[in-house]
């Protein structure tokens, strides 16, 4: 049976200044270097046996209540397609509009575009985006392909000692390596009208969007700057649905090499090379997904409630962080003002940081801020870990023709999309991570023993074991969409 495909592109660019979201103090908006979207991909197998919308943001996370909100209007606003079969993803980027309150530590800006304003916006348009793209189906064909070029590169250093340090400096004796290796295949999926006209297409990759992760402009970053370069180059027409593989681990920078590159991957020029061989992919994958492509692909997707343990706090850990939060405070009154008082300091500290470094991280996550954080997150989770032991996700798994997409709430490290992508069936997997909720990273048990910031209980609701229950339900619904109906 034919394939019934639409798309719709929607602009959700702020147009006042706003908190950009993304990094642990307060930045304001300073201007626009490209608009951010949401890209909406419809397909229905003719006759209706099987649909799936993909809907992309760039926006730094997904949570489950503006899933749920956004299918809420779906279930009103499109009749004939199940709710269900609508899945988000955000690009992760950290330089668009904060959407919620971004944290306690600081006081909203006066003058910025408020909150539940970005939010509203952001809804209707992505409600518009997906009826738009439903109500636009038409026969077409797709072809999947995929090529390899450099683009996530782990940012966990190792050390002598045997700890990790996020974004760690390499020029020290005590360097002893990178904790995890990278993944180069850009996959993607092309799409083409009944006219043989390229409509859109999908590129996934294991590197989120954070080039400009530090820096005063709203960007979509480096998937911004390669929807400008395909709309010149294949029409204004021609849609750009971008899909975040599994990178928790992962960034746009390869750190033993930074200060020697062309190119600082911490501003402008790292987007545009990155976008450089990206575009360079599309047009190698364009021509060899057109050779292959399918104009009856068979369409299946199925939906999985999945629960996850939560990552649990030991007594050890917790009896370290009790120390830990009496040897911060002491020399203050209460938590409280501890915590606001080396905020400042925190701040203070990154504001000269970003005025002498040539690129980023500027915030030290070794000070006692984000200790005390740290600490007390693993206080909170002792705590609570009994009462709510279970995270619970949801699990898409999207057949197309001999590709698969499957999706995940979290910053999920490297080696899990691995584990996913050599057990599947398909010939292609597309993991998408940042999808339907927000789960923070999921580390591995490798960095888990080597600390650092991913690694801590603070970063993220689950840790290695329920990274490798993740893993055997992702596998178990791919072998799903392969077995003959009973």
């Amino acid at each position: 049976m034919k394939i019934l495909i639409g798309w719709d592109t929607q602009d959700i660019t702020p147009d006042q200044p706003v908190e950009l979201v993304g990094q642990y103090y307060q930045r304001i908006s300073r201007g626009i270097r490209d608009p951010l979207s949401v890209t909406a991909l419809a397909m229905e197998q003719e006759g209706g046996t099987g649909q799936s919308v993909m809907v992309s943001m760039d926006i730094l996370f997904v949570d489950r209540d503006f899933l749920e909100e956004v299918r809420d209007h779906v279930r009103a606003r499109v009749p004939g397609l199940d709710p269900e079969a609508v899945f988000l993803n955000a690009t992760h980027i950290h330089s668009g509009p904060s959407w919620f309150v971004p944290f306690r530590w600081w006081v909203p800006a006066a003058g910025a575009l408020p909150p539940a304003a970005i939010r509203a916006r952001i809804l209707d348009r992505v409600v518009l985006a997906v009826a738009n793209a439903w109500n636009a189906r038409q026969p077409g064909r797709v072809g999947a392909s995929s090529a390899c070029v450099p683009t996530g590169f782990c940012r966990r250093m190792l050390y002598a000692d045997g700890r990790a340090a996020m974004y760690g400096e390499t020029n020290r004796e005590d360097f002893s390596g990178v904790e995890s290796g990278n993944d180069s295949e850009v996959k993607m999926l092309f799409t083409w009208n009944k006219q043989d006209e390229l409509t859109g297409l999908i590129v996934n990759v294991a590197c989120p969007a954070q080039v400009m992760e530090a820096g005063y402009e709203v960007s979509g970053d480096f998937f911004g700057e390669l929807r400008k370069r395909l709309h010149a180059t294949y029409g204004e027409r021609v849609h750009l649905l971008a899909q975040v593989g599994a990178a928790g681990c992962q960034s746009p920078r390869n750190l033993p090499a930074q200060s020697k590159e062309d190119h600082n991957f911490w501003d402008e020029s790292g987007v545009s090379a990155l976008a450089d061989r990206l575009e360079k992919a599309v047009e190698e994958g364009l021509a060899s997904a057109r050779r292959h492509s399918d104009p009856a692909p068979e369409l299946k997707h199925t939906v999985a409630r999945i629960e996850l343990p939560v990552r649990r706090a030991s007594a050890e850990d917790y009896q370290a962080a009790c120390a830990e939060v009496e040897r911060i405070t002491r020399a203050y009154p209460d938590a409280a003002t501890a915590s606001r008082e080396l905020f400042a300091i925190f701040v203070e500290d990154t504001h000269a940081r970003e005025k002498l470094q040539s690129h980023g991280p500027f915030d030290d996550k070794e000070l006692d801020f984000v200790r005390l954080e740290n600490a007390q997150a693993v206080i909170a989770r002792y705590e609570s870990q009994d009462r709510t032991p279970i995270f619970s996700m949801e699990l898409h798994a999207v057949r197309l023709g001999d590709s698969v997409f499957v999706t995940n709430p979290f910053e999920l490290f490297l080696d899990y999309g691995q584990r996913i992508c050599a057990r599947s069936r398909a010939r292609r997997t597309f993991v998408v991570q940042f999808a339907c909720d927000s789960g923070g990273y999921l580390p591995t048990a490798r960095a888990v023993a080597a600390g650092g910031y991913s690694a801590f209980i603070i970063n993220g609701r689950v840790g290695p074991d329920g990274g490798r229950a993740l893993v055997d339900a992702t596998v178990k619904a791919i072998d799903r969409l392969w077995e003959e109906p009973a």
